[in-house]
């Protein structure tokens, strides 16, 4: 495989994603020591990510724009400042109000890290450069989740759940460092910048752009409905300890490392690496609901589809994302936060929807997965026709 160029820029983007991806999961393995803190029930501590989950998604739609008028460079900067003031709230409040609110002011600032994440790849790299820099940067991505709650839970041990703060204190200024020690400006340069409205209109505008949209959304979502249905099932109904469910939650994640590994070969062409994705997510869908069907629900009919469907989906975040963003090299901070903003509304609204359904079995989760993979095909079905139609363009 061909060295990717520019590649000291992409590790310090991975750490700077790895900033908002570790602070929504580090401190899960403190919440009874934080309930008892604060004098409160350990579901009230669930809160805190609501708030901070909140702010990431909506934050991203300012960033992307500005970003384009400004550069990447001082809205990071701005969102590391955000982060590292909120980081120093949260470390010493003594209030769980105060600290939900210090959770919302870290969402607003590492949501820059959601859409550079987008943006500044399209920035440094096109074609089959640019899928193999998104698969490399997802795998980042679905990394720092696994370990967050592990280092967490060591901090937690041995100096309490405010050091799980302090850690995000010091890692993100070490990144705020390093970027402002060593990231150039990476924004292409052009005569005139749209203005929001004309951005917003010229992306809406473009059938591809919406259906890559749209399957990103699908992706997310499912995957963000098993997260929330899974826990449920196995703990609630087939009654497993919380140590083993806290156990297979994680075992599907490896699958979608691999997809993105996968989807990143720069010898397979980019319309058959998506034919597999979206397959791999509809079948995915089918083997969960088909379970549900009969009344059938173990481990297997559970974790067997969502690694299927991990798989399709940790090939589909940076195929999709490179589909989208490759036509729009002066608008990619706009296509970037809408690409990240509306993917964690979207299945943040799909996650919500689940819990409204019956949870006795696995069919309603079926059904929903299903329901996911049927959009991402019919999406992608006028766009492989294209692909038939005109070659390969990404």
């Amino acid at each position: 495989m061909k060295k990717l160029a520019n590649l000291h820029l992409l590790m310090m983007l991975i750490l700077l994603v790895a900033v908002g991806q570790m602070t929504q999961t580090i401190y899960i393995p403190s919440i009874p020591d934080m309930a008892h803190d604060f004098g409160v029930r350990s579901g009230a501590i669930q809160q805190v990510m609501a708030a901070y989950l909140l702010t990431y998604g909506v934050s991203q739609l300012f960033y992307g724009p500005i970003s384009d008028r400004i550069g990447r460079r001082p809205v990071i900067l701005a969102g590391m400042s955000i982060f590292i003031l909120a980081t120093l709230w949260a470390l010493f409040t003594t209030h769980l109000t105060a600290l939900v609110i210090a959770s919302a002011l870290q969402g607003m600032g590492t949501g820059v890290a959601g859409v550079m994440a987008r943006t500044m790849p399209r920035d440094l790299y096109e074609g089959s450069s640019l899928r193999h820099a998104n698969s490399l940067l997802n795998m980042g991505i679905l990394v720092s989740p696994l370990l967050a709650p592990v280092m967490g839970g060591m901090l937690d041990s041995v100096w309490g759940w405010r050091s799980c703060y302090a850690f995000l204190l010091a890692l993100c200024a070490i990144v705020a460092f390093c970027m402002l020690r060593w990231l150039p400006e990476t924004r292409p340069i052009q005569s005139k910048p749209q203005r929001l409205v004309a951005s917003y209109k010229t992306l809406f505008g473009s059938g591809s752009f919406n259906c890559y949209l749209l399957m990103l959304v699908g992706g997310l979502a499912g995957v963000a409905v098993f997260e929330a249905c899974s826990g449920v099932l196995m703990g609630g109904v087939l009654g497993l300890s919380g140590v083993v469910v806290s156990i297979l939650f994680i075992l599907p994640i490896p699958a979608a490392f691999f997809g993105s590994w996968y989807a990143g070969r720069q010898n397979v062409r980019f319309s058959s690496l998506m034919w597999q994705a979206v397959l791999s997510c509809l079948f995915a869908g089918i083997l969960m609901w088909l379970p549900g069907w009969f009344g059938v629900m173990n481990i297997w009919t559970l974790l067997v589809p969502a690694a299927l469907f991990f798989f399709g989906a940790g090939m589909l975040f940076p195929l999709a994302t490179s589909g989208a963003m490759e036509p729009f090299p002066f608008l990619s901070g706009t296509a970037g936060a809408l690409v990240g903003g509306l993917q964690n509304i979207g299945s943040g609204a799909m996650a919500w929807f689940s819990a409204l359904l019956p949870q006795s079995g696995q069919f309603s989760l079926g059904m929903l997965m299903t329901a996911m993979g049927v959009m991402i095909l019919f999406c992608w079905l006028p766009l492989a026709y294209r692909f038939q139609q005109h070659g390969e363009t990404v």
